[in-house]
């Protein structure tokens, strides 16, 4: 009985695992800010930058960056990597939603005693401003000569 009851909170635990949210370490998709991304700026040099909303440290922004700028220098046949710059710091990404107000429409019915036109109640929504804290990690590399 009590391997069954361990076996069922093993299996519990797996279970809410999946689903966790996306993994911190990923490509950067739209404009979403999370993951990592890179901009060509000649043709040995990129401008690396990774940037989340999750709760991780400087150290490990960082640690992302530095894993995508050594994937990039294994892609482009490069010996390795120098950092010119780093530049981490806490950026701020400002959303605001749109004010819906509710518009005066009415709905009419027909009756024995003609057209009945009855007000539709619709909700206001009120605008709403969102801010988030977004930590990024921009490294200026130089790809070093080829293998």
């Amino acid at each position: 009985m009590r391997l069954l009851f361990v076996a069922g909170v093993l299996i519990w635990l797996a279970g809410c695992s999946a689903f966790e949210s996306r993994p911190l370490y990923m490509a950067k998709e739209g404009k979403r800010p999370h993951g990592y991304s890179e901009i060509q700026l000649s043709e040995r040099y990129y401008q690396v930058t990774y940037e989340t909303y999750e709760n991780v440290s400087f150290a490990d922004a960082e640690k992302f960056a530095l894993k995508r700028a050594a994937e990039l220098s294994v892609s482009q046949e490069a010996s390795g990597f120098d950092v010119l710059e780093k530049a981490c710091f806490n950026d701020y990404l400002i959303e605001e939603s749109a004010e819906i107000a509710p518009s005066q429409r009415t709905a009419t019915f027909s009756s024995d005693a003609g057209p009945i036109s009855i007000p539709i109640d619709e909700p206001y929504f009120p605008s709403v401003t969102h801010t988030y804290e977004v930590k990024k990690c921009v490294l200026k590399v130089e790809l070093l000569d080829s293998l």
